[in-house]
């Protein structure tokens, strides 16, 4: 009985040993699957990173860039193609040194060495070359590259073109010492009126430091009587006009006046919104002094020949009288020169006149209804008595009628048909039209003169300005009559304006405005 129980338990036993071996292969199995699983996870991982990565340096707006310790370039990304030149092909497993200026390599191996010792140099700025030679501003950032034990194996690069960014600073700092250095005050504020910037001529000229103008109201330099002066230029430059050389006053900080030119700029930001207004102010108060001197001295001396030299026009006229009577054809001619003569210098002699009382704010109108018709039939007849060589073809206007000064609007009128015939070749024709149009008169003065460019168009209405040219040199003048003509007709509310074309003779037009009919 015993014998047989015992091979019963060796049976158990040999069954239990068997279940238990089954069991430790099973569990063996199972570790060596969950081994193999996240083998493939980790492997699976690593190349998710891997192309993850990749996909970040290739499309990188940086060049990102790989390199052994020997500066030989192992990886070479799309931007590094774009900035430096090269393709991939040409680079790798070429020397680094091929993008390095002959000032700069020492560069290289000192960045090495700091490598080499685990540092990371960031944001270092020098200087590269591209394919083409032209030398690039970068910016580089550049770590070692280590194995799975710390040993650095490599070099990584990171490259930045700051050409862009380099050359502003440039300009930005050459505009800081322009506006430095300059003899102008120059000066930015908000759209508020509110001081931003302050240059030292600003602070010699008005007696402010930056420090006490920084921050404060650019309304502290306008006198009391020219407040308006600011909204009105703040409404212009929002509208993004420029106010350019505005003549006006401002007050420094011990109370004086200044007469000051200043030129006024909208500063927009890079999608063109105006953020502020620039502000470049000259003292001009030397000039304007100076100035008054010569007007004043103009006028005296003037108003000093006016007297005697219509004395001796009075006699020229009275000889020629005499001359006519006797029939003497010699002494008429000669007479007749001499008349002429006077004539223009008298003229000349009101022009100035006119002028300095321009100059001095005291040019009155004397207002008065006349008819336009009559005032241009004797400026016509005039011209053409005085220039026989010359045909006047002439359409007046209807019997119109206005409300101005008759002795300017006809100093206007002889101004712009004595130049027409001046600067015009003998035998040549000169038209003159007044178109009655609505409310208002429209008159044309064409000549087949000498004609103007392009350039001296633009300034023809200055004081003292005279075209240039060999045959404009010949003919006298002062460059007063067309300026006194545009500020005539501007204190009228009119406006001159002159059409041109060299070789080809000139037009000048302006409108007035007429009485309107009953």
């Amino acid at each position: 009985m015993s014998e047989s129980n015992n091979r019963r338990n060796a049976d158990v036993d040999d069954l239990i040993n068997k279940i238990n071996g089954y069991e430790r292969r099973q569990v063996q199995m199972a570790n060596e699957i969950l081994e193999q699983q996240i083998l493939i996870s980790s492997m699976r991982y690593n190349e998710e990173r891997s192309a993850r990565l990749a996909a970040i340096v290739d499309s990188s707006e940086d060049a990102v860039i790989s390199k052994n310790l020997n500066g030989i370039v192992t990886s070479w990304n799309h931007s590094a193609e774009r900035i430096f030149g090269y393709t991939s092909g040409e680079i790798v497993g070429h020397s680094i040194l091929k993008l390095i200026p002959h000032d700069r390599v020492d560069e290289e191996t000192l960045i090495l060495s700091r490598l080499r010792q685990g540092e990371r140099v960031q944001y270092f700025q020098t200087k590269r070359l591209n394919k083409n030679g032209t030398v690039i501003d970068v910016s580089l950032t550049i770590s070692p590259i280590r194995s799975s034990d710390g040993t650095i194996i490599g070099v990584s690069k990171i490259a930045r073109d700051i050409s862009d960014i380099v050359l502003a600073e440039r300009k930005s700092a050459m505009l800081a010492a322009i506006v430095a250095s300059s003899d102008d005050a120059i000066i930015s504020k908000d759209l508020n009126s509110i001081v931003t910037s302050w240059n030292k001529s600003a602070e010699r000229i008005f007696g402010y430091t930056a420090e006490e103008m920084i921050g404060q109201s650019i309304v502290k330099l306008i006198p009391d009587d020219r407040q308006q002066e600011e909204p009105e230029i703040i409404a212009r430059l929002k509208n993004g006009q420029r106010v350019d050389h505005f003549e006006t006053k401002r007050v420094t900080k011990n109370g004086a006046l200044l007469d000051v030119s200043l030129t006024i700029s909208p500063v927009t930001n890079a999608s063109g919104d105006i953020i502020g207004i620039s502000k470049i102010a000259r003292d001009v108060t030397d000039k304007k002094l100076d100035e008054q001197r010569k007007n004043s001295f103009v006028a005296i001396v003037s108003h000093e020949l006016k007297t005697p030299l219509t004395s001796v026009r009075s006699y020229i006229q009275l000889a020629l009288a005499k001359a006519r009577e006797r029939s003497d054809v010699f002494t008429e001619n000669i007479m007749s020169r001499a008349d002429t003569q006077t004539r223009k210098m008298v003229t000349m002699i009101h022009d100035f006149l006119n002028l300095s009382r321009l100059e001095d704010g005291k040019m009155a109108l004397n207002i008065s209804e006349f008819s336009l018709s009559d005032l241009m039939n004797e400026v016509v007849a005039e011209c053409a008595a005085l220039s026989p060589a010359h045909t006047i073809n002439y359409e007046p206007c209807d019997d119109a009628r206005m409300v101005g000064d008759r002795d300017k609007i006809c100093h206007v009128l002889s101004n712009l048909l004595g130049n027409a015939v001046k600067y015009s070749p003998a035998q040549t024709n000169v038209e003159v039209r007044c178109l009655h149009n609505g409310n208002s008169a429209e008159f044309s003065i064409t000549d087949q003169g000498i004609g103007i460019s392009r350039e001296d168009q633009s300034r023809l209405f200055e004081r003292f300005y005279r075209v240039s040219g060999q045959r404009q040199t010949t003919i006298s003048g002062f460059g007063i009559g067309l300026y006194l003509a545009a500020e005539i007709l501007r204190l009228h509310h009119s406006e001159i304006s002159v059409k041109s074309e060299i070789g080809k003779g000139s037009t000048f037009s302006f409108a007035l405005p007429l009485l309107a009919e009953n």
